[in-house]
């Protein structure tokens, strides 16, 4: 191993000011972008206690990329060697480029750190007894570090655009790989995303971005109230970087871009997108907080739940006393059978034609799509609970339509774009097979009606 000359540590403040020269540095990191695999680079940011504002930008070049920092968190701890001071996008900005000079690097945990191994470095670093009085010093500091940049701020999950970047601060509350080549991080804050237009015709619409729903004890751990947003990540770079995520963990994402597909919201990265370092103690107010309430009767659920969203009034229940639970309460219930209350969007319905509304044995039958700010689920209508849900005569083919289009938000039910209203509506949960009764759960309206208009 190489032994460093001249060996000095240069505080952050002063490497703006060593223009040209090759420093050492140590500091925390704040900002992790992704590496790009055109010129095997990355970028990522880092302060100290003498510098802690928007901190100092730090390009890696490396031959292959297995040699580019590979940070296991934001906040951990990054040394340097011999870095060159450069001008890049009119930024000063240290480079370690692995190709062309002796640059060095060595990456330790942060503040929950208790070694003084890194956990990835260079073959030609060795640490010295120096650094270690550094690390200690640097943990010691992060339990009590906020890391400030005004430069940034941050939108809420509410108030995003479709086809708009925005920066997000939000709680990681779980990571899936799906297929070989895409993962999906599920990311909340506590705030409910803006209800879509539906602009299909006649396909399909999903439950959910990712190709199947994913199981009900990996559902059980996400909040029951607010939206969880999917970001999909397929290209190699973004793999790479999001291996330093952990569900749990809170964390800046800046510039992800918002985008919206069969009615429902994901997020992709862009070519800028940074994950920036968040103290936990920021996002306490946003944690998952369990509600709990009176039972309406012992076959009711026992939750009570504050629906953000008043129903239009065009559906009516028989049970007005019951409590409001959001279609994850329902999900996720510790018991496969129980009735519900919500306030919902009818966004789909089968079948369309109203003369396809009988089964073979002359009973009615629908299935629906229904939708709330926290998930998306199959309910159906049968027997003579449709024909109370209706409201009319079987034969009159006119009045349902009427209804149905009052209740899907568009004057016929194939007029794009929709904006279905907030109704109301009991649902019942039940099983089909008794031996794979959580796998055969099926819901199903009850006790709920259209008004009259």
């Amino acid at each position: 191993m190489e032994i460093r000359d001249d060996y000095k540590f240069l505080r952050i403040q002063d490497a703006f000011k060593a223009l040209h020269l090759h420093i050492n540095l140590i500091g925390v990191i704040v900002e992790l972008g992704f590496s790009t695999g055109s010129d095997c680079s990355c970028m990522l940011k880092i302060v100290d206690p003498w510098h802690s504002g928007s901190g100092l930008p730090v390009k890696f070049v490396a031959r292959i990329t297995q040699t580019l920092p590979r940070v296991e968190s934001i906040g951990d701890i990054i040394l340097l060697s011999r870095v060159k001071i450069v001008l890049i996008n009119r930024k000063i900005t240290a480079l370690c480029n692995e190709t062309s000079s002796s640059s060095t690097f060595a990456l330790f945990h942060g503040k929950h750190g208790v070694d003084f191994v890194p956990y990835q470095s260079l073959p030609k670093f060795l640490i010295r007894e120096q650094d270690k009085s550094f690390l200690s010093n640097l943990r010691e500091w992060l339990i009590t570090y906020k890391f400030e940049d005004g430069s940034c701020c941050f939108t809420p999950l509410k108030d995003i655009k479709e086809g708009e970047c925005s920066n997000l601060s939000c709680l990681i509350v779980h990571i899936s790989k799906v297929y070989k080549d895409r993962w999906y991080i599920y990311v909340w804050d506590g705030t409910e995303l803006p209800p879509c237009n539906i602009l299909v015709k006649s396909e399909r619409l999903p439950l959910c971005v990712e190709p199947e729903m994913l199981p009900t004890y990996i559902l059980r751990k996400f909040p029951t109230f607010g939206s969880v947003l999917r970001i999909i990540v397929d290209r190699v770079s973004e793999k790479q970087a999001i291996h330093c995520l952990q569900p749990g963990q809170h964390v800046k994402f800046l510039n992800i871009f918002f985008q919206v597909n069969m009615g429902l919201w994901n997020a992709t990265f862009t070519p800028s997108t940074k994950m920036q370092y968040t103290m936990n103690r920021e996002m306490q107010g946003f944690s998952p907080q369990s509600m709990s309430g009176e039972k309406f009767s012992s076959t009711w659920n026992p939750i009570t739940r504050c629906i953000s969203h008043s129903h239009s009034g065009i559906t009516g229940v028989a049970h007005e006393d019951a409590p409001f639970v959001s279609l994850m309460d329902i999900l996720t219930y510790h018991s496969v059978t129980a009735k519900f209350r919500c306030v919902v969007r009818f966004i789909q319905v089968y079948p369309r034609d109203v003369r396809k509304l009988r089964d073979s044995n002359g009973k009615f039958k629908l299935l629906a799509i229904l939708e709330d700010a926290t998930a998306r689920i199959h309910a159906s209508l049968y027997a003579d609970e449709g024909e109370k849900f209706f409201g009319c005569d079987q034969s009159d083919e006119e009045a349902i339509v009427k209804k149905m289009n009052r209740l899907l938000g568009g004057e016929e039910m194939e007029q794009v774009p929709r904006n279905p209203p907030w109704v109301q509506c009991c649902l019942f949960s039940f099983y089909k097979h008794k031996m794979d009764q959580w796998g055969s759960r099926r819901f199903r309206i009850f006790d709920t009606w259209i008004n009259a208009s």
